[in-house]
């Protein structure tokens, strides 16, 4: 058996949480749908139950071996165990940071400091 995610969705809030460590409490269903016999359709679907507002989504495809049996709770938790690992990583990334350029760190980097070593 083969599971893939094809199509990460993220929505969340704009403020974010500003405690070092996140508990998520999540509601979460999975849908099937068999479209033949060696492959079936899911969408995932993820929502937070408490102060921090999410809904995460993931559409995939599970594709079956020859005579291979199709368990619902069994592949429903493989899919819930990543679709949280990939919810955890995509909030990690889209969380606030603040950057600040100064005007000396990027000095450097306009065209008439390329060396003249580009032929057409």
């Amino acid at each position: 058996m083969e599971i893939y995610m094809q199509k990460i969705g993220l929505i969340r809030d704009d403020t974010n949480p500003k405690n070092t460590s996140l508990n998520l409490d999540v509601d979460w269903f999975v849908e099937y749908t068999i479209t033949d016999q060696d492959e079936v359709n899911f969408n995932i679907v993820l929502k937070s139950c408490q102060n921090f507002s999410l809904n995460f989504k993931v559409e995939g495809i599970v594709k079956l071996d020859i005579f291979e049996e199709f368990v619902q709770e069994e592949v429903s938790q493989v899919v819930f165990y990543h679709a949280c690992n990939v919810l955890m990583d995509m909030i990690s990334i889209t969380r606030e940071s603040v950057h600040i350029l100064s005007e000396n760190e990027y000095s450097n980097l306009g065209s008439e400091h390329i060396p003249n070593t580009l032929y057409n």
